[in-house]
């Protein structure tokens, strides 16, 4: 009858501590999370796909079909972090149907040749391009850059697009400096 107290003991102490790091294990990963979870949750504030507003950012020369940029230049409550010194940057992915895309490339060739770019994937960027440079192996994405004149807006004055290969997917990259 010892024996089996003693077993049943046993197996409850063991029960209970098993349990309790279960327990201590979840609550670790989740702290863990947080960070990250904030990190994931600012980013995607700042990202936006309102083609109207970013007819206001940028010119358009033609009606995209889709848009998402990032204000780089905001915080997450949306203050403006470089109004006093105006050097702004900007980046937006910006995709056009093929008939517009070609006008779009045959008017910047006028203003100098393409040239052969690589830019690294973003995790806002649009699910197409994201499993595009994850095929690639390096997670970057290829394609004919671009001078961006025909997409400035004040204050926005040098800058590039490039457009990704065997897509009518732009990215267009603006500065102010």
């Amino acid at each position: 009858m010892k024996i089996l107290s003693a077993e049943i003991i046993f197996a409850l102490a063991a029960a209970i501590i098993f349990f309790s790091s279960c327990g201590g294990i979840k609550e670790s990963s989740n702290n863990i999370s947080p960070s990250n979870a904030a990190q994931n949750t600012l980013q995607t504030s700042l990202v936006q796909d309102d083609i109207g507003e970013l007819g206001k950012i940028i010119n358009l020369p033609f009606e995209p079909e889709e848009v998402v940029w990032q204000d780089n230049n905001l915080t997450a409550d949306g203050v403006d972090q470089v109004s006093a010194s105006n050097e702004k940057r900007f980046v937006a992915v910006v995709k056009f149907n093929s008939e517009d895309s070609n006008r779009i490339i045959t008017q910047a060739e006028k203003y100098e040749p393409a040239k052969f770019s690589v830019i690294d994937a973003e995790n806002w960027f649009p699910v197409e391009l994201i499993a595009q440079s994850q095929l690639s192996g390096d997670e970057t994405l290829k394609g004919n850059s671009y001078a961006a004149d025909d997409f400035f807006l004040d204050p926005f004055n040098k800058g590039k697009f490039t457009r990704i290969a065997n897509t009518n997917y732009f990215v267009v990259e603006l500065t102010s400096f």
